[in-house]
């Protein structure tokens, strides 16, 4: 993405652990991390400013989401493989399937792929399966096509001035892409716990229906009764999930109307302009469990870096239920409260890359099913 006019003003580092982190308390408020460049002063009109986004881009086209896939080197691999012990090394991307229906650049293909980031600080666009849009995609050398919020990339009804041009139409004006934010769509959701009345550090996340990006669209808090009514919500199909935090450790995850799988949750409806209300979300107990364990690192080897151990969930990677906990400095760790279900696990070693004298290191993914208390697990470190 050499030619895109963006400025990352967050490391490579932090915004993978953004994205894994997501269901730990980060939300899409970490956008503050991807800084667009605006377009230059001299700009008038909007046929110059739609010029203006074409520059330095390779690819134009009009085209349907037909499919995405999240793929970073920690997802591809299997368990028990060998794999970096850095997080910088696994950061994860959305690989986009279009069907293109119309050209303005570029190699014409009827499918191609585009990759982006999953959202939030690493400047991704939350593209939806289903929809159709202008995408406005960049070339790096090995022929690789990839687009983020930073370009001019939105969906066709949003796009109708940059359509106008490339189409050499006369140009409407029309209102900013947050235009169909202000809808007068208003959601009021009632949260139900079963075990207790206190919410503690409880949020509501909404994800569109389509969407494989694990960055909600919005997050939502409800009031220490368990009300919430929010005004202004994107018309969409969503889905709700609920999460609550203690100790910085999950300890609730339920989809709406109150079930734990992705598969079993109920999508409600958000038309423009009226109230979706009504919503009773029931959360229901959930147990948690501890893992413990040590690190293992052969030879003798001495590490003088921050170590963690991460547990991501194996079902719904990247999507939730991360968990982090620090390594001792005798090498042992515990996760005192997990959610039931599969994970993987793995190490992530912060060492300066830069620092040609401290050693890379790889570590074993591992997968767990976590239904009982866990200890005595073995993660290795392994000098590269």
């Amino acid at each position: 993405m050499g030619n895109i006019s963006l400025i990352m003003t967050i490391s490579p580092r932090l915004a993978a652990i953004i994205s894994i982190l997501v269901g730990l308390g980060l939300g899409p408020e970490v956008a503050f991390g991807c800084s667009c460049v605006p377009p230059p002063p001299g700009i008038k009109n909007a046929r110059e400013l739609a010029e203006w986004r074409t520059h330095g881009v390779s690819t134009i086209f009009e085209g349907t989401v037909e499919a995405a896939e999240m793929k970073s080197p920690l997802l591809e691999a299997s368990a028990g493989d060998i794999v970096p012990a850095n997080l910088d090394q696994s950061t994860p991307v959305m690989l986009v399937r279009f069907s293109a229906s119309r050209w303005y650049r570029g190699v014409q293909h009827q499918h191609l792929q585009v990759e982006t980031g999953l959202g939030g600080g690493d400047c991704g666009f939350a593209f939806e399966i289903g929809k159709q849009y202008l995408v406005y995609a960049y070339k790096d050398d090995s022929g690789r096509l990839s687009t983020g919020i930073c370009s001019a990339t939105a969906s066709l009804e949003e796009s109708r001035s940059n359509l106008a041009y490339l189409r050499r139409e006369a140009i409407v004006p029309q209102g900013s892409r947050t235009s169909s934010h202000i809808s007068g769509s208003k959601l009021c959701v009632r949260i139900l716990k079963a075990h207790s009345a206190d919410l503690g550090d409880g949020k509501l996340s909404l994800f569109h229906v389509g969407s494989a990006s694990p960055i909600p669209s919005e997050e939502l808090a409800p009031d220490e009764m368990g009300n919430l009514c929010a005004a202004n919500i994107d018309p969409g199909n969503y889905h709700l999930l609920f999460e609550e935090v203690t100790e910085e450790s999950p300890t609730s995850f339920v989809y709406y109307p109150g079930v734990t799988s992705l598969s079993e949750a109920t999508s409600i409806i958000i038309k423009p302009g009226q109230t979706t209300s009504d919503i009773e979300f029931k959360i229901p107990p959930q147990p948690t469990f501890s893992v413990a364990g040590v690190i293992s690192i052969p030879n003798n080897s001495h590490l003088s870096a921050s170590i963690k151990v991460m547990l991501i969930s194996a079902d719904q990677p990247f999507l939730a239920l991360p968990y982090a906990q620090d390594v001792a400095p005798d090498g042992t760790f515990l996760f005192p409260k997990v959610l039931p279900g599969r994970y993987w696990g793995f190490v992530d070693v912060d060492s300066d890359s830069e620092d040609s004298a401290r050693p890379k290191w790889l570590t074993r993914k591992i997968e767990l099913l976590i239904d009982r208390d866990l200890g005595h697990l073995s993660l290795p470190l392994i000098p590269n």
